[in-house]
């Protein structure tokens, strides 16, 4: 594991408890059943903890692989990979109720480490001429300056990811009520600024004196923006579909087992469904072990 210890909150010899996890998640998209995109991202991440601040966490990238079909598409996927290892070196702390992100301790770091990416990236760029595309990278870069910039932007961001949500929950800091229902907001992934709430049972298949293995269904409940949803549609797909809009679609499925003795998560399997019913579909399957 490489730390730098001056990027740490905390120096190395406060941290006693350390869990390394290996994340592997897939996305693939179909248009009328046919598979147009496939996306593979493989992550090993570090977590530290100290007993002693319950509430504390430091969170280290080890290794992060990307691929993505057709690879036409591999250059930005590669930068889009860089600017996340910065976003996800984080010190934060957790809510003592939730157990989600609460407070960045490091976050001054995250953006002087973002500045300096922006710096050599737009360097590399500065020759471009041609003004539409010049202007399409200082978008690009403008979308990561607002949410990397913006603390409460970046736990948004982070708290969407797949594995900072799921591990940092209130299996943390509550150990007794895990049959219960709770709302999870799916942020859409195609469709811009369309969130969807989930309400979410969980219930307990299997528990022992020292773990607990749930199963998590949701589904939609409450306010869908239909309209904005088929707006968009009409707009990005429909010209390459041909098919009218039918019917959106949002599923949450997942079985996590959680060590209350040693209090962290041993593994999760999620998967995530979005679709425009019989026209578009994008699938998720997300697996997360511990492997130290």
């Amino acid at each position: 594991m490489i730390l730098n210890n001056n990027d740490l909150t905390h120096p190395y010899d406060s941290i006693k408890n350390i869990n390394t996890y290996r994340v592997e998640q897939e996305i693939s998209i179909k248009l009328n059943s046919t598979p147009v995109n496939n996306t593979t991202i493989k992550t090993d991440y570090a977590v530290m903890h100290n007993d002693d601040e319950p509430l504390f966490y430091s969170v280290r990238v080890n290794d992060h692989i990307s691929k993505i079909s057709p690879d036409s598409h591999q250059p930005l996927l590669d930068v889009v990979k860089e600017i996340d290892i910065i976003k996800n070196n984080v010190d934060f702390l957790i809510n003592a109720r939730t157990g989600k992100l609460e407070i960045l301790k490091n976050h001054q770091t995250i953006i002087n480490k973002w500045d300096l990416f922006k710096e050599e990236f737009l360097k590399k760029h500065e020759f471009i001429r041609a003004k539409e595309k010049k202007q399409d990278y200082l978008d690009f870069v403008s979308v990561f300056d607002e949410q990397i910039n913006s603390c409460e932007q970046l736990i948004i961001c982070l708290d969407n990811q797949i594995f900072f949500t799921t591990l940092f929950d209130y299996f943390l800091v509550n150990y007794e009520k895990f049959e219960s229902e709770f709302t999870m907001n799916y942020n859409s992934q195609l469709f811009n600024n369309i969130v969807t709430p989930l309400v979410v049972s969980q219930r307990i298949i299997r528990e022992t004196p020292t773990t607990v293995l749930l199963r998590k269904i949701g589904m939609p409940e409450g306010i869908v923006n239909t309209e904005e949803i088929r707006n968009q549609y009409n707009e990005k797909y429909r010209g390459i579909i041909d098919y009218q809009f039918s019917e959106y679609q949002v599923s949450y499925d997942a079985e996590i087992e959680f060590n209350t003795e040693m209090k962290y998560l041993e593994y999760a399997d999620i998967r995530m469904n979005e679709c425009v019913k019989n026209n578009l579909e994008m699938d998720i399957s997300c697996r997360i072990r511990r492997v130290k």
